[in-house]
């Protein structure tokens, strides 16, 4: 059905990087399928301009082009609805999840969220709060994360899609498909799960377990933004 499948890592406000990118890829919507796997937001200096570049290439392709839930986004999206609530009905410990956002690369992007009019903002996070936890095409399951290795993958939790790291690495079996990943970076990924290298790897991992780990630290130093064919396993990066 399609030549390409396309699975962006996570972008985290790397636009530069982004459009290098995907002068590389040269997506074809006529061809490809192209899954951009969260975190579009937060650490890097240009989340605004990264996000509206997924926004708008999928109300180009909506067809096409899948956008994943990622877990910075949401923590943008809790931030902004507890400060709706004015911050009446949670408690200490809502609180504190809630505002976990800004101190986890949000902080930058909050910046560039005040600079925008109010219907600007909330069109953002409308879009932000419609995004899939998950997307599945034949035997490849695309999540931000991870899965719970022992759970079908129909009845996955969110929080599991969009938080999970070593647990799923360490036990799931392959059974259910090949599951790709963005998330983890994979230079942080124990030295078992280093394929083929004797440093930390900054290219997509394709793991014996069927896992495709697509996160190469794109807003570290040294990092890269990556995207791998999921059906050639070749990749690009910038």
């Amino acid at each position: 059905m399609f030549k390409r499948i396309l699975a962006v890592g996570d972008i985290h406000g790397m636009y530069d990087k982004l459009i290098a990118l995907m002068e590389k890829v040269k997506f074809d919507p006529e061809d490809d399928m192209l899954i951009f796997l969260g975190d579009y937001i937060d650490r890097g200096p240009q989340s605004l301009e990264c996000l509206d570049y997924v926004m708008n290439l999928y109300k180009q392709y909506p067809e096409r082009v899948i956008p994943i839930l990622g877990n910075h986004e949401a923590m943008c999206i809790n931030y902004y609805e507890y400060e709706a609530r004015k911050r009446s009905l949670m408690d200490n410990f809502g609180k504190q999840m809630v505002l976990i956002w800004l101190d986890n690369g949000g902080k930058d992007t909050f910046k560039q969220f005040k600079t925008l009019k109010k219907s600007e903002l909330q069109k953002r996070l409308r879009w932000m709060r419609m995004l899939s936890n998950h997307y599945q095409v034949g035997e490849y399951y695309f999540c931000h994360a991870g899965i719970q290795p022992f759970i079908p993958l129909d009845k996955q939790r969110e929080s599991d899609l969009i938080w999970m790291r070593e647990g799923f690495f360490d036990l799931y079996d392959g059974r259910n498909g090949t599951i790709v990943v963005g998330h983890t970076p994979t230079r942080v990924l124990k030295k078992k799960h280093w394929m083929g290298s004797d440093t930390p790897p900054t290219t997509p991992q394709f793991l014996e377990n069927n896992i495709i780990l697509c996160d190469t630290g794109s807003f570290m130093d040294g990092g890269k933004l990556s995207c791998v064919d999921v059906l050639s396993r070749n990749f690009w990066q910038a």
